[in-house]
C-alpha cells in the first residue's frame, strides 16, 4: 500500500507548520499587503508624475511674442504644476504612512505568531498556579 502521508510525530509536524509554515504564509500576506498599499496609494506613478500639470491644465503660449500674454500663461502653468505637486506629495505621503503602518501591524502579528506557543505555556503555569 502506497503512504500519502509520512509518519511524523505530531508535536514535531506542530512545531513545523507553526515556525516555518505558517511565517511563510504570513510574511507572503504581508508582502502583498504592502505591495498593494503602494500600487493603490501609486507612489510610484506619483513621484514619476511629481511635476506634472494639475490635470494637464495648461495654457498655450501662442504665436509671435506678447511679453504679458508670455507672463500670464507662464504663470498660470507654474500654478497648475505647484498645484499638481501639492496634490501628489499629499497622496505620497499618506500612501507612505499607510505603509508604515501596515508594516508596525505585520511585525507585531508576526511577533505574536511566533511567541504564541510562549504565551500559551506561561498561561498555563500561571493558571495551575492559581489553583493550587
Amino acid at each position: 500500500m502506497i503512504e500519502v502521508c509520512p509518519r511524523r510525530n505530531i508535536l514535531i509536524a506542530f512545531i513545523d507548520w507553526h515556525f516555518h509554515g505558517a511565517p511563510k504564509g504570513i510574511i507572503r500576506a504581508w508582502r502583498a499587503f504592502l505591495f498593494f498599499n503602494l500600487r493603490y496609494f501609486s507612489v510610484g506613478e506619483l513621484l514619476k508624475t511629481l511635476f506634472s500639470p494639475w490635470h494637464k491644465m495648461t495654457d498655450s503660449y501662442g504665436r509671435g511674442f506678447d511679453p504679458q500674454r508670455f507672463v500670464t500663461v507662464f504663470l498660470g502653468n507654474m500654478i497648475s504644476r505647484v498645484m499638481g505637486a501639492l496634490v501628489r506629495v499629499v497622496f505620497i505621503v499618506i500612501g507612505l504612512v499607510f505603509e508604515f503602518f501596515i508594516l508596525i501591524i505585520g511585525l507585531a502579528v508576526l511577533l505574536f505568531w511566533i511567541l504564541l506557543p510562549v504565551w500559551l505555556v506561561l498561561g498555563l503555569f500561571a493558571g495551575a498556579g492559581l489553583l493550587m
